[in-house]
């Protein structure tokens, strides 16, 4: 079933929404929840946690990509139970990026600072080359293994972890000169 046909039956309210997101979108949904949270049970919850959020939020929103609305519910779902379990500790793969994104998590007030910053980012994810645009993403989107983009891409791991380095760098230069204190 399309999207768009899927989202009609959000808006139409039909039970059938559901069901049919989850034959479309389970196993999408089911890799990048376990890729951050790495426990099965929870992968679960989330997972239903992301269709009751579809459901509440269309109507009156009406995704334009409905894989990348899901993927937005489960994430956020995701690193806040993240955080819950780990009480404000942070997440180790997230600390590869803390010498060029600071914490903005650390301050309410600093929440529009965070805002330019992702704004900067996908600029910059426009910048970089097909393939590590996708290896980047991999990593600090979806939340993927080094192992498993090396698979995914056909390259070696030490390839993948240059690749990440590199754009990290990259990343922490453009920010920079775009006056973030990094």
């Amino acid at each position: 079933m399309e999207d768009t046909e899927i989202i009609e039956l959000y808006v139409e309210r039909s039970e059938s929404a559901i069901r049919e997101t989850d034959i479309k979108y389970n196993t999408f949904l089911n890799r990048l929840v376990y890729n951050i949270l790495r426990d099965t049970l929870d992968t679960e919850e989330i997972i239903d946690d992301t269709y009751m959020g579809a459901w509440n939020a269309i109507p009156p929103t009406i995704p334009n990509s409905l894989k990348h609305f899901l993927s937005r519910i489960a994430r956020n779902l995701s690193f806040d139970r993240l955080d819950y379990r780990l009480a404000g500790k942070r997440n180790a793969l997230f600390v590869e990026l803390d010498e060029c994104i600071p914490d903005m998590r650390q301050n309410v007030e600093r929440a529009w600072e965070a805002k330019e910053v992702g704004n900067l980012l996908n600029c910059y994810l426009g910048t970089l080359e097909r393939k590590n645009c996708a290896v980047f993403l991999g990593r600090y989107y979806y939340s993927c293994s080094i192992s498993e983009l090396a698979e995914q891409y056909s390259l070696t791991q030490r390839q993948v972890k240059y690749m990440l380095s590199k754009a990290r760098d990259g990343l922490r230069v453009y920010l920079e000169k775009e006056g973030v204190a990094v």
